[in-house]
């Protein structure tokens, strides 16, 4: 058993509640107690399943804290600014960030993956969570947004793939005013233009960028937020596996 495992399997339910709350506070962020209490029980849910199906690496309570649920719900703010309507997380892996956004926020939510064995687990999860608010979908990007056109006010991806692809991806799901949201870590230069490349064509535009240094020294984080202007330039989904062979910038 992981320093992990121990702290989740002990008396340190309450210590690690406050201090997740101290942390959400620290960044200006308003959760509400139950909210948080989910979250909690969510990463239990992951560090029993990381037994057998491998979900995380993250094998202590303060990196667990920071790097899966703080590092979601940074991106709540800009939720605010998203019309209403249904949410997306692409490429959901253990439900982050769209299992604690999906609490906090409250909108009708899909967990999409392509890998069978997580979606089982997650949708596991939010039976468990009892939350009849989110639906889990195993399939591609491309081929979900096929079905999904412009069901979506807010996506999200965190690190699924780089800027140029991550927004081809999202722009299919988008409504009217809709936003993406890309969680990266350090974006190059290069990296950035592309993604304003791609945002162009697909119709979107910027609206906002932040920078945050995580706790504990755990990492850097770069928010990009893209709201849906007018149609793509291009006819978005293109076939599977088009936008990481021959992306758009």
């Amino acid at each position: 058993m992981n320093e992990l495992e121990l702290a989740l399997s002990s008396d340190m339910r309450d210590e690690l509640v406050a201090e997740l709350k101290k942390l959400a506070v620290s960044y200006g962020l308003s959760v509400s107690q139950d909210v948080l209490n989910g979250c909690l029980d969510h990463l239990l849910m992951v560090v029993d399943v990381n037994r057998h199906v491998n979900l995380t690496r993250i094998t202590t309570p303060h990196e667990a804290l920071v790097l899966h649920i703080l590092d979601s719900l940074l991106l709540l703010p800009l939720f605010s600014l998203a019309p209403e309507g249904a949410y997306l997380d692409m490429g959901t892996g253990a439900g982050y960030p769209g299992i604690p956004l999906a609490l906090a926020s409250g909108r009708t939510t899909v967990l999409l993956d392509s890998v069978g064995k997580k979606v089982q687990a997650v949708k596991e999860f939010c039976d468990t969570l009892n939350l009849s608010h989110v639906s889990c979908v195993h399939d591609r990007l491309e081929s979900y947004a096929a079905s999904a056109r412009g069901q979506f006010a807010v996506v999200t991806a965190r690190a699924v793939a780089a800027l140029p692809v991550l927004v081809e991806y999202a722009t299919p799901f988008l409504d009217s005013d809709g936003l993406f949201i890309a969680a990266k870590a350090r974006p190059s230069d290069e990296e950035l233009v592309a993604g304003r490349i791609a945002a162009e064509k697909c119709g979107l535009e910027q609206i906002d960028y932040s920078e945050f240094d995580l706790p504990f020294e755990l990492g850097h984080r770069t928010v990009i937020c893209y709201r849906r202007m007018r149609k793509p330039l291009v006819k978005l989904p293109r076939a599977v596996g088009m936008a990481k062979k021959s992306p758009l910038a």
